[in-house]
C-alpha cells in the first residue's frame, strides 16, 4: 500500500494548490484538470444505484464558480447544518458547516464533552459523516484522475526528445500520435 500523501509530494505539482499537499487543496485542482472527473462527478450519479452513500442522495459534486470556468470546492458543497432553528432552544455550535479538519476535531469533542439537543447532535453527526465520507470520495477521484491519465504520462515519457519539442508546439501531432499507439 502507498500513502497518496507521498505521491502528491514525489509526483504532483499544480500551481493551483498554492504549494500545499493538503487534501484540501489538491482535490479542487485535480478537478480543474480533469476532464474525465468534471464530466463524471457534475451529473447526480453519487449517493445513487451506480454510486451508493450512506450520506448523500443523487449529489452533484462539480459545479462551477459563477461566471468562471473553475469547479467549486467540493468541500464547500457539504450541506449546511442548523437549518431547523425551531427545533432547538440554543445552538452550542456557531459554525454551519465542517469542511476542514479543525472544525471536524471541534465538533467531535463537543458531542463526547458537552450537553446538547438531540437535534444538535442530530446535525453535528450528519456533517461530520459527510464531511469524512467526502475525505475518502476525495481519495477515490484523485485515484481515478491519475488511472485515468497514467497511459497519457507514460506516452509522454516513451516520446524522443524531438517529439516532446513537437508536444509543446502542436495538439494535432499529440492528438494524431498518441491515438495511434493506443
Amino acid at each position: 500500500m502507498v500513502d497518496m500523501l507521498n505521491l502528491v509530494k514525489w509526483y504532483f505539482y499544480d500551481p493551483a494548490t498554492n504549494g500545499s499537499n493538503s487534501i484540501k487543496q489538491v482535490l479542487p485542482a485535480i478537478l480543474n484538470s480533469s476532464d474525465y472527473l468534471k464530466e463524471k462527478y457534475s451529473k447526480p450519479i453519487y449517493g445513487t444505484d451506480q454510486i451508493p452513500s450512506f450520506n448523500f442522495k443523487n449529489k452533484i459534486w462539480v459545479k462551477f464558480e459563477d461566471g468562471k470556468n473553475l469547479v467549486k470546492d467540493p468541500y464547500s458543497l457539504i450541506d449546511p447544518m442548523f437549518q431547523d432553528f425551531d427545533k432547538c432552544d440554543q445552538l452550542i455550535s456557531s459554525n454551519e458547516e465542517i469542511k476542514d479538519g479543525g472544525a471536524a476535531m471541534t465538533a467531535y469533542a463537543k458531542m463526547q464533552f458537552e450537553e446538547m439537543s438531540d437535534y444538535e447532535r442530530g446535525e453535528l453527526t450528519s456533517s461530520l459523516l459527510q464531511y469524512c465520507e467526502l475525505d475518502t470520495l476525495a481519495m477515490v477521484m484523485i485515484y481515478e484522475a491519475w488511472k485515468k491519465n497514467i497511459n497519457w504520462y507514460l506516452f509522454i515519457c516513451k516520446l524522443s526528445v524531438k517529439d516532446k519539442f513537437k508536444l509543446k508546439f502542436s495538439h494535432v501531432f499529440v492528438k494524431n500520435h498518441y491515438e495511434k499507439k493506443i
